[in-house]
């Protein structure tokens, strides 16, 4: 497994030294990060998948005493990683003891030295990388994908579903959604919302950033301009941005309403019943 891991990690640096994406700079320190998570996390699979631009870690979890065919692409949210402690590495780990595999994928970075600005020029690269999951999924026989983003994730998952078609896409489930004013180009989150014609969960906790808490609102009346009477919206009290100490909190709304909207057979552990504690 070690040996498996280590040519992985060989491939990908070999390959990626012969690619030029952008600022080198950024790439570069994604490469760094992506190595990083790569030695340390925990996964069924460990993959490096392919755009034109670039190569990115991916993180496959699945139960193998579980015949699913369903499965979640997983986004993080800015400056983050396929493995982050908040939010993403829970979700990755836990889903698949209820019937999801998942797929953690990472999403560009812009480095510390560049303004975070920048992460407006990302969304492109983003959509190349999110094909590519969906790719590898419908490839190995899954039927039913969603796509879950957390923060900048999330918002990455509505300029996704936006610019391409997606038929592909069963459900979308963004978690402490907001707009990120300060990215250049700006995006209209709300025009976004509006295009939406798949279910969309919009969950978010209380005590949030201001902006995710404040324009909840304006995110409900925009889903029903569009006549998307499959969103729901759940605010979670006490939950900041981040679901610390509220995890399980988090994973069972999301188990619950991927229950309700999307037809997946209970798994025969019964767990979804009663969410499995998760361990920090």
């Amino acid at each position: 497994m070690k040996r498996k891991l280590y040519m992985g990690i060989f491939f990908y640096l070999f390959l990626n030294t012969f690619i030029v994406e952008g600022n080198s700079s950024d790439y570069n320190w994604e490469k760094r990060i992506s190595t990083g998570v790569a030695e340390k996390a925990k996964a069924t699979e460990l993959l490096w998948l392919e755009t034109t631009n670039s190569s990115f870690l991916a993180l496959f979890n699945s139960l193998n005493s579980e015949e699913t065919k369903s499965a979640v692409i997983i986004l993080h949210s800015i400056g983050g990683h396929a493995d982050w402690p908040e939010v993403i590495s829970p979700l990755r780990k836990m889903l698949p003891k209820f019937g999801w595999t998942t797929l953690s994928i990472q999403l560009p970075l812009i480095s510390p030295e560049n303004n975070i600005q920048e992460y407006g020029s990302t969304f492109q690269e983003t959509q190349h990388r999110i094909i590519a999951a969906v790719k590898l999924l419908q490839k190995r026989g899954f039927t039913k994908v969603v796509l879950i983003g957390h923060g900048f994730g999330a918002l990455s998952s509505l300029v996704y579903l936006e610019k391409e078609n997606s038929q592909n896409i069963d459900a979308m489930i963004a978690i402490s959604l907001q707009g990120y004013v300060y990215i250049k180009p700006s995006i209209n989150i709300l025009r976004l919302i509006e295009r939406i014609k798949i279910p969309m969960f919009d969950i978010y906790g209380s005590l949030n950033f201001k902006e995710s808490v404040e324009s909840a609102p304006d995110r409900r009346l925009a889903s029903k301009k569009s006549g998307n009477y499959l969103y729901t919206q759940i605010e979670v009290k006490d939950a900041d941005h981040y679901f610390n100490n509220m995890e399980n909190d988090l994973i069972k709304n999301i188990v619950d309403w991927l229950k309700k909207h999307i037809n997946l057979p209970t798994p025969s552990s019964n767990a979804a019943s009663k969410p499995t504690q998760y361990v920090h």
